[in-house]
């Protein structure tokens, strides 16, 4: 016992300043990395706040920068100015570089002598323009442009250089836009004729024709050819026979030289050899020049023609619009709005920042002037920076124990699985078995419903089988109560005439047909009332034709009528008869009507005439009258079809 509580008083002895010293190193180098990683927080802000202003300072200050050397090359402030503000709208609209607009400020104004401060600000804009249009930098317009100025100086002088600069762009356009040559073509064109159209008194507009055309066959010895041609035209007309010189001794321009020859060798000298042997003669090898211009008189005279229109900026701005690229364009927007904000800090934020300069400055040299202060800084720099050390040496040797620790738990993982293994297995072995035992119970049941759908299917089909047979009972019971309704007949018809609801309808049946009886009854006495009422009128005998007439057509339609009406009621009444117990006579059919007897005349004398005669009472009379009367002979009606007592009423009505 005493040995024990000796062990556990040496462990515990042992080990509990060993902890004490593990909780302290531990609580060190968590607290050290809280700090560093605070130190790590706040530098990254810090950074960001920096790169922030930079970001948003960065515009202005390129731009602040750019004047700077501009001025320092010399350029007036009052011109600079204006560039400024020419920059910020040509970056705006044409979505390039400001900061490069004004870069090229120095550019020109070194490669064209002689700008003056309201001049230069105009010739850098046009400059700028025609590169953006052509698709080049700022650098390389300034750049040709004093080149094809020191070239065309006296026309520059003549014309202005604002406007010579203008037309200039122009021509590049056309020239883009006619030969699809880019300026950077052009420029090498034009230093490889070595001005030697300039020389013998040749326009801009003609070489850049001239050479636009050749540059298309010669590419790059179009410049060569056409200096050689130039520099031996004289020499080679006097071998043809020809001048190429005006009345004044200047040479004339190439369509001039092209029609000359025309008139000489014809306008086609594609395979003829003699005139070829001739231009080869007289011009050498820059006899190609004539050759490729030889079919092409009008087009070069309606080049030069063109490239002589001056429409100042108006064609190469509108191809310097179409080469606008959106994105870009809103980038230089905002560019330009951040510049224009940066560039009013500036004047406040430099001041301040020259001022912690300074003060840094003076600082070093305090330290210069008291070396044992400076001595004394560094130890506590030093120390805070051993702190520091101190806290990532704890820190790394807590990360290097964090793993081994994190390797012997690896290994002992890896050791109890290796143990638990044998106790997953048996989970598996159990797992299968209740597999298996839910499978089986699975099937019993899907063979259970087999077997029901299997009952229920022998049920299906016999249900099918009964409307058949119940169709067949139905046909077989129709038969047999046809069969007893024949048998039993005298039974029934005893039997429902004994009761008392056939006798209602028998007698209900028999008051219907008295009273079609009555009607008819009616119908006839009107009909004979007004047959009655026509025999009674008597006229002159000069109408008696016309009421025999009359009389007769009534007769027959009334016969007629009359007989189709009867012929609709007897129908009726024979389909009434046949119910048992209903016994209707019949109607005959009517006969003609009796003709009336001619009550116009009697014994051949005239009623209510006295003697002598219907002319003795008209002259009596002293009257004038017209007979319009007509006598009317015999009408036969032929009656088709008989009329319904529907008809006949109707008929009555429009008779009454």
């Amino acid at each position: 016992m005493k040995q024990l509580e000796f062990t556990l008083s040496l462990i515990d002895k042992v080990t509990r300043p060993l902890r004490q010293v593990q909780s302290s190193v531990t609580g060190f180098a968590e607290k050290s990395r809280q700090d560093f990683r605070a130190i790590g927080a706040g530098a990254a802000g810090l950074w960001g706040v920096g790169m922030a202003i930079k970001g948003a300072l960065g515009p202005a200050i390129e731009m602040y920068d750019t004047l700077q050397a501009q001025a320092a090359k010399g350029i007036d402030d009052k011109a600079l100015k204006t560039v400024m503000n020419d920059a910020n709208v040509f970056a705006m609209t044409y979505g390039r570089s400001a900061v490069e607009f004004v870069q090229s400020t120095s550019e020109i104004n070194a490669a064209i002598s002689g700008l003056t401060v309201d001049e230069l600000p105009k010739v850098t804009r046009t400059a700028n323009i025609m590169a953006a249009a052509l698709g080049t930098t700022a650098a390389e317009s300034a750049e040709f442009m004093g080149q094809l100025f020191g070239n065309f100086h006296s026309e520059a002088d003549r014309l202005g250089k604002v406007q010579f600069a203008e037309q200039l762009a122009g021509k590049m356009t056309y020239m883009r836009k006619t030969f699809g040559t880019e300026m950077g073509v052009i420029k090498d064109l034009m230093e490889g004729a070595r001005g030697v159209g300039t020389n013998y008194g040749v326009g801009l507009n003609e070489q850049l024709a001239v050479m636009g055309e050749l540059q298309r066959t010669l590419g790059t010895e179009a410049s060569s050819a056409y200096e050689g041609f130039m520099t031996g035209a004289q020499a080679g007309a006097k071998k043809l026979g020809m001048s190429f010189q005006d009345s004044a001794g200047k040479m004339l321009s190439m369509p001039e030289i092209l029609i000359k020859l025309q008139a000489k060798y014809g306008a086609n000298i594609e395979g003829n050899i003699t005139a070829q042997q001739a231009l080869d003669d007289a011009f050498g090898d820059s006899a190609a020049v004539v050759k490729q211009l030889w079919g092409n008189v009008g087009t070069l005279q309606r080049n030069i023609t063109e490239l002589g229109g001056s429409d100042g900026l108006k064609r190469t701005q509108e191809m310097a619009s179409k080469m606008v690229k959106p994105w870009d364009r809103f980038i230089q927007i905002l560019t330009t709005i951040r510049q224009v904000i940066g560039l009013t800090l500036i004047p406040v934020l430099y001041p301040f920042l020259n001022r912690i300069a300074d003060m840094g400055q003076t600082f070093a040299r305090w330290m210069q002037m008291f070396p044992n202060i400076a001595r004394v800084i560094g130890y506590a720099a030093l120390a805070v920076l051993s702190f520091a050390g101190a806290g990532a040496l704890a820190n790394v040797v807590m990360g290097i124990s964090g793993f081994i620790i994190a390797g012997l738990k690896g290994i002992w993982w890896l050791l109890v699985a290796v143990v638990k293994s044998y106790r997953v297995a048996i989970w598996l072995t159990k797992g299968a078995v209740i597999a298996f035992n839910a499978v089986m119970r699975t099937m019993r049941a899907v063979l259970l419903a087999v077997r029901i759908a299997a009952v229920l299917t022998g049920f299906a089909i016999n249900f099918m089988s009964w409307p058949v047979l119940l169709i067949v009972g139905l046909i077989a019971g129709l038969i047999v109560a046809c069969w007893l309704l024949v048998k039993h007949w005298d039974s029934i018809k005893a039997a429902v005439m004994n009761t008392a609801a056939f006798k209602v309808v028998a007698e209900a049946v028999s008051w219907v047909a008295d009273l079609f009886g009555k009607a008819w009854a009616y119908i006839a006495d009107g009909w004979n009332s007004f047959t009655e009422l026509l025999s009674g009128f008597s006229i002159t005998d000069a109408l008696g034709g016309m009421a025999e007439g009359v009389k007769a057509l009534f007769s027959k339609v009334w016969t007629a009528v009359k007989n189709g009406a009867a012929g609709a009621l007897n129908w009726v009444f024979e389909k009434l008869n046949k119910i048992p117990g209903v016994n209707i006579s019949m109607i005959e059919d009517a006969k003609a009507a009796p003709a009336l007897e001619n009550t116009l005349s009697t014994g051949g004398q005239l009623k209510g005439i006295e003697a002598g005669g219907i002319n003795k009472t008209l002259s009596a009379n002293n009257k004038s009258v017209t007979d319009n009367s007509k006598r009317i002979e015999s009408v036969t009606i032929n009656n088709n079809g008989g009329m319904t007592p529907g008809q006949l009423m109707e008929w009555q009505e429009l008779a009454g």
